[in-house]
C-alpha cells in the first residue's frame, strides 16, 4: 500500500514519467501503471480458482436454486433444508460454503433474495383481517383452535376470537363479532384469500366470491380487498397480530374449557389493550375516534344452511354427527342452520329442534323430549332406551318410577303415567319435579294426578301475606290519616250475658 501510494505520489505530485519511477523504485513499468490506473490497490486473479468443494455440485445448486424460486411462498426451501438435501447426496462442504455459493449464483441470475417494499400512510376506515392456528390444553390433551384476528390500520384497534375451525360460520361470526366490538363497520376490509370469501383466484386482482360472503357484503356495504397469493406482507399488520397472540395469549399453552368463556377472556384483554395502546403519542381509543366508519346498526344471521331427511330414529346426520327432532318429522326434509355454536332445525320456516353444536365425529344429541311421545306409544322400550339412560335424573324419578308401577299394578300402565310426570319436568325443570315427587313419596302418593295437583297448589298458594316496604307505603300517605278507637263493652256485655 505504501509503495503504491508512492508511485501515485511521484507520478501526479512530482510530474516524473512511468519510466523514471520504476528505475527509481526498481519495479515493472506495468506495476506502475496499475498504480496509477487505480486510485486503490487490488488484486486481480489470472488464473481462475479452483473449487474442489463446491465445483462438482455448483450445476445442482443451480437448478435447486431455480426451482426454488418458481415454487409458491409456502413450498419454497429454506437454505437449511436445501443443504441438508445436498448433503444427504454427498456433498462435503460446510453451510458457509454452500450459502456462499447461493449468494454467487443467485447474483448471476439476477435473482434477489429480498423483496423490497414501500412504506404506505395507514388509511382511516381500513380493517386487516386473518385466521391463525393455535394450541390449547383441553383436560391435559393439545387441541388445534383458530384464532380470527382483526387489527385497524390508522388506530391500531385490534380484536381477536377463537374459533373451532375456518368455515363460514365461524368466519362471518368473527367479522360481526369485530364489528360490534369496535360498534362500527369498517369501510374497507384486506382479506387473504381465504375459502370462506373466495371461491376462485383470478387473474390479477380478481376473484370468484363465494355466495354467501357477496350478500354478508352486501348486507353492510363494506368494501373487500385481496391480497395477491403468497403476499402475507400485504397485510402486515393482521400477520404481526397473529405472531403477538401466539407468544402472548397461547404460549405456555392455556387450560380450554369451553369457547365462551375463553372468547370473553379475550375480548377483555382486548379493551385492556384498546384503553393502554398508544401510537406515535396517542393513544389507541383515541385514534379510533378519528377513524372513517359506516354504521353498525344489526347483526346479520351468519348461518351456514343446509338440508337434511329426519331417518327413522328421529336423527339428522350434520358433519358426521347427529340431533334429534320430534317424532312427526320422520321422513321429512328439514332445513338445518348452522351457527357457531349451536344447530337450529327449521321445518317450513317454523323452528322445530335447537341443540348445541357438537365438534369431531360421530357424536349424537338426544333432546328426551323430542322421544316421550313415541315412548308412550312404546312403553315396554322404556327400560333400554339410550335417552333415558343418558339423561341422568336424579335417583327419586327412578325410585317414583317403580312405585307408580306398583300402584298401579301394571309396568306398562306405571311407565305411560310416569312418562306424562317427565313431560312437566320441561316446563317446570328437573329439580322442582324431584322436589314434588319426593314430598309425594313420603306422603306414599303415586300417580300423575297427585304430581299436577301439588305442582298447582304450590303455583296458586301462599303461606302468610309480606309486609309492604316502606318506599311502597309512603307512597300512600298514611301519616295523613286518623283512626278512632271503637268501643268493645257492648260485645263484652253480649258475650256475658251468652254465659
Amino acid at each position: 500500500m505504501v509503495q503504491h501510494n508512492y508511485i501515485r505520489f511521484l507520478f501526479f505530485n512530482k510530474e516524473k514519467s512511468k519510466r523514471a519511477i520504476a528505475r527509481e523504485l526498481g519495479v515493472h513499468r506495468n506495476t506502475v501503471t496499475r498504480a496509477i490506473a487505480n486510485p486503490e490497490p487490488k488484486y486481480n486473479l489470472t488464473v481462475k480458482q479452483s473449487k474442489p468443494v463446491n465445483g462438482p455440485f455448483a450445476e445442482k445448486i443451480k437448478l435447486m436454486i431455480q426451482d426454488n424460486k418458481e415454487k409458491g411462498a409456502k413450498d419454497r426451501l429454506t437454505k437449511t433444508r436445501m443443504y441438508e438435501l445436498l448433503h444427504d447426496e454427498g456433498y462435503a462442504g460446510s453451510y458457509s460454503a454452500f450459502t456462499y455459493q447461493v449468494r454467487q449464483i443467485e447474483e448471476e441470475l439476477q435473482l434477489s433474495s429480498k423483496e423490497a417494499f414501500i412504506k404506505l400512510l395507514p388509511q382511516k376506515g381500513t380493517l386487516q383481517v386473518d385466521f391463525g392456528e393455535m394450541i390449547v390444553l383441553n383436560q391435559g390433551r393439545k387441541h388445534k383452535v383458530h384464532a380470527f384476528c382483526a387489527k385497524l390500520c390508522f388506530s391500531k384497534g385490534e380484536f381477536i376470537q377463537i374459533y373451532p375451525s375456518q368455515k363460514t360460520e365461524y368466519f362471518l361470526e368473527g367479522l360481526m363479532a369485530t364489528f360490534a366490538f369496535f360498534g362500527h363497520v369498517p369501510r374497507k376490509i384486506i382479506f387473504d384469500n381465504l375459502k370462506p370469501a373466495v371461491k376462485k383466484v383470478l387473474t390479477g386482482t380478481e376473484r370468484e366470491l363465494q355466495e354467501s360472503f357477496l350478500k354478508f357484503q352486501s348486507f353492510y356495504c363494506f368494501e373487500a380487498e385481496f391480497c395477491g397469493p403468497g403476499k402475507g406482507n400485504e397485510k402486515g399488520l393482521v400477520e404481526n397480530l397473529v405472531k403477538y397472540t401466539r407468544n402472548n395469549y397461547f404460549l405456555p399453552h392455556p387450560n380450554f374449557t369451553d369457547f365462551d368463556s375463553f372468547n370473553a377472556e379475550l375480548t377483555r384483554r382486548c379493551q385492556q389493550r384498546l384503553a393502554k395502546g398508544v401510537f406515535e403519542g396517542q393513544s389507541w381509543s383515541k385514534l379510533l375516534m378519528e377513524e372513517d366508519f359506516l354504521p353498525f346498526t344489526e347483526f346479520y344471521d351468519c348461518a351456514r344452511i343446509k338440508e337434511a331427511t329426519v331417518n327413522t330414529y328421529q336423527l339428522i346426520h350434520v358433519e358426521r354427527n347427529r340431533y334429534s327432532v320430534p317424532t312427526q318429522y320422520v321422513g321429512k326434509k328439514v332445513q338445518v342452520r348452522l351457527y357457531p355454536f349451536k344447530v337450529v332445525v327449521t321445518y317450513k320456516e317454523n323452528v322445530i329442534a335447537e341443540h348445541t353444536r357438537l365438534f369431531g365425529r360421530d357424536n349424537e344429541l338426544l333432546n328426551p323430549y323430542h322421544y316421550l311421545t313415541l315412548l308412550r306409544q312404546k312403553a315396554r322400550a322404556y327400560d333400554q332406551a339410550k335417552l333415558i339412560h343418558d339423561w341422568k335424573l336424579p335417583q327419586i324419578y327412578e325410585t317414583y318410577h317403580r312405585r307408580i308401577q306398583a300402584h298401579r299394578q301394571s309396568k306398562a300402565k306405571g311407565t305411560r303415567e310416569f312418562i306424562d310426570i317427565l313431560r312437566l319436568t320441561e316446563e317446570h325443570g328437573v329439580p322442582a319435579i324431584a322436589k314434588v315427587l319426593k314430598e309425594l313419596d313420603d306422603k306414599n302418593q303415586y300417580s300423575y294426578a297427585e304430581v299436577l295437583s301439588l305442582l298447582r297448589y304450590q303455583r296458586d298458594c301462599t303461606t302468610g301475606t309480606l309486609r309492604l316496604a316502606k318506599d311502597e307505603l309512603a307512597k300512600y300517605h298514611l301519616e295523613h290519616f286518623t283512626s278512632t278507637r271503637p268501643n268493645l263493652k257492648s260485645y263484652d256485655e253480649l258475650a256475658g250475658g251468652a254465659r
